[in-house]
Order: structure tokens, then sequence, then C-alpha cells
């Protein structure tokens, strides 16, 4: 698998990313021996066997972040996050995404995803991508897939440059009526021809929970990867509440999801280092600090410059830590933000009395985000019921599967919740 070794100096001294996907925290006296070519038996007696999580821990370098070239979207489907749609007023004009660009590589950043809105309605959507990658820096693309003509794919390069299409039959705007799931799956099997890494976005719902079995089943035969999201009442989802899976999906739901984990876990194997690799790891460094990611590893760039820690926080609007607009990347990352005041502490009142408030279950609920979206406060549960039974049934079930025994998988199971 080629590729260099990447790795940032942090306080504890270094987080290091092999080519194969493998993330690992070092000593200081790591120093010693890396480069871009370190193995991982050179690394090996220098591995952090634990970690002082100071007050206000976040890395001084986010490995992945989220840029939103554009709110604007020709689709206004009924779960958008982002309330995507029309564009935000003042979007950066595309000089300062390059010049963000150069900022985050020079910074360390490993990996940026490109997302929206629809990313490819920007119109240097082809050269920001290609810019990116010439700056060494791994590259998602967060798409509808609607417009992956041969002629943009073409156009983008390929190595290092994973593409995902939303496909959740919740698609509304242009084209609806001629079954936006299947133009979906046109875009990235035509993606895939082009050499391209690619993924299923999907978001599970009450009106899906019947196809997601059939939609595993067309990802692993065509050798697409698959990243799902329970529905959630943030964005324009606030309105359709009615769409949020209910207990009694819990059990069908987890089955796709073991299943997704399991394909996931081998797609990785084979893709090495990209961005859903590192993203997974945020979530992993998640469950070993007992807070969120969000802000401390990764965080979200609005396309007005508006620097939020995560995509949830984006769409409470809340938590903003500055804007990039007229100040530097390095800047607004490296201030004191609020988000990192909250810990899995914060909700210890909230969580005494819950059946999952047990080690043997990772919870991602205790967030401010879903909290606020739920209650208006911020340490109050963020899960619905389905959440909650969700949790103890995919728990039996990753601890019976042969990757959650192989692995560390149970880290990273919040990532559908």
């Amino acid at each position: 698998m080629s590729g260099a070794v990447r790795y940032n100096a942090e306080y504890f001294g270094f987080i290091v990313a092999f080519p194969d996907g493998e993330i690992v925290l070092a000593a200081p006296t790591a120093m010693s021996v890396l480069h871009e070519q370190t193995t991982r038996e050179d690394l090996a007696p220098h591995l952090l066997t634990s970690l002082e999580v100071v007050e206000g821990f976040h890395l001084a370098t986010p490995p992945l972040v989220w840029l939103e070239l554009t709110r604007r979207c020709d689709l206004t489907c009924p779960h958008c996050y982002i309330n995507g749609g029309t564009a935000r007023p003042h979007e950066m004009p595309a000089e300062r995404w390059y010049a963000l660009l150069d900022e985050m590589a020079k910074m360390g950043v490993w990996a940026v995803a490109f997302t929206g809105g629809e990313p490819s309605l920007h119109p240097h959507f082809v050269e920001l991508v290609t810019y990116a990658r010439k700056k060494g820096l791994l590259v998602g693309i967060a798409t509808h897939g609607l417009f992956l003509t041969d002629e943009v794919l073409d156009s983008l390069p390929r190595e290092g440059v994973i593409i995902s299409v939303s496909i959740d039959d919740l698609h509304q705007g242009r084209g609806s009526h001629n079954s936006p799931a299947e133009r979906g799956k046109e875009a990235i099997l035509r993606a895939k021809s082009h050499g391209f890494l690619t993924n299923v976005m999907t978001n599970t719902h009450r009106e899906n929970i019947d196809g997601l079995a059939d939609l595993m089943q067309w990802a692993e035969l065509n050798g697409v990867s698959v990243r799902s999201v329970p529905f959630s009442p943030i964005g324009r989802g606030k309105l359709r509440k009615d769409l949020e899976n209910g207990p009694e999906d819990v059990e069908r739901a987890a089955r796709f999801w073991i299943r997704e984990c399991e394909w996931e876990h081998q797609y990785h194997q084979a893709a090495g280092l990209c961005v859903g690799v590192i993203f997974n790891y945020g979530l992993s460094l998640a469950y070993m600090t007992r807070r969120c990611s969000s802000g401390r590893f990764l965080c979200y760039v609005a396309s007005d410059g508006t620097v939020f820690p995560c995509t949830m926080c984006a769409a409470e609007n809340i938590f903003s830590a500055g804007n990039v607009y007229n100040r530097s990347f390095a800047e607004v990352w490296r201030g004191n933000w609020d988000i990192r005041a909250f810990n899995w502490t914060n909700f210890t009142s909230t969580c005494a009395n819950c059946v999952i408030n047990d080690p043997k279950y990772y919870c991602a609920s205790r967030c401010p985000a879903m909290s606020h979206a739920r209650h208006g406060t911020f340490t109050n549960c963020g899960a619905s019921e389905f959440e909650i039974q969700s949790t103890i049934y995919r728990t039996v079930l990753l601890e019976n599967s042969a990757v959650g025994k192989s692995t560390n998988l149970h880290v990273s199971a919040s990532a559908a919740e």
C-alpha cells in the first residue's frame, strides 16, 4: 500500500497514521524514529500506554476537517441537517478556499471532506478537489451524485479521493421522480469505473427500514462501502419527526448496522488511510477520553467561513469558534472553544438511571448538539428510545461478530448513533 506516514506533534507526543490505515499515539521519544517511511516495528517501543487528558483537551491540529463549499443544493430533502437549498449569505470566494487549503496543509491536517449543500454546484469544485490533493490532503466528497458525469469524473484526481453518494430514498427536488436512489447507484458505479474508492451514505428511517438489507447486498456485490446514520430531528428534520425510527425497528436496523460494520472493516483494510478511517479513529479517541471528538479531533467549516465543532453543531448553529473569512484557520482552531468544556461528566445526573449507563455500552448521545436539538439545553439525553434500545441490541450482535472480536470496533459503534 503506497503513501507516506503522516504524523503531527501534540502535547503528549505524536499522533501517527500509517498508509494501511492504522492510527496510533506515540510518546515524545518517537521523534528519534519518525519519518515518512517509519514502520510500525520502528514505532512500537514508543507507543503510549496511557494518555493524560488535560483540561480543554484537543489536538493541536485536527486530522479531519469538513468543508461546506456551498449550502446551495438543487434538492430539498426532508432530512437535510444543514437546510440545504439556498446559498448562505456572504459565502466565501474561491480564493479564500484555496488559501484555506494552503493553511490546512501547512498546519498538518490529514484530510478534508467536501460537502454542502451540494459541493459539485460550487463553480470551483473540481479545481478545489484537485488543489487539495496537490497539497497532499486526503479527500472525501459527500454528494447526491446527480452531477457526477463522465466529464466531471475524468477531471478529478483518483488517488487519495473517496466519493460518497447519498442513497436514502428521501431525496426531493430535481429529478426526484426518476428514482434518485437508482441514479445515486448509477453515479457510484460510474465513479467506480473511473477508478475511485466509493461509499454509500444512507440515512436510516421509518420509510427505508425494509430496504436496508437489499442496499447492503448491492453495496457488497459492487465493492462499495457503506456508512449510515439514523434520522435525527436536526436541520430540516425537525419538521419531519415522523421519520425517526421507533423501538419496533431496532432489530432490523441493528442487523443492517452489524453487516455494515463488518463490510466497512473489510473495505478499509483494502482501502488504507482515507476519510472514513480517520473519522472512525476520532470516535475511538472520544471513547478513550470520555469526551466528543467534535472541536477536538475534527471540525466543520461552513461556506460563510463560520467554524463549528461538527456537522451537528452546525445544524443547531451552536458553539461556533469563530470565522475564517478574515482569520487564519490555525488561529481559530487553537483558540478557546466553549464545546471543549464539556465531557461525559456533564451528563452524570442525566445518565444516572439510564439502562445503557454501563461501561459495556458506548453511548454517543452524551452530545450537547443532540441535547440542544431535542431539549433546547446542552446536557440532557440526546438519544431517542430507538437509539437506547439499539445500543443494547447492537452491543450483543457486536460481541458475537468476528469483527467485534478481532478489533476495537465497539469504540466506533456509535458512528450510527
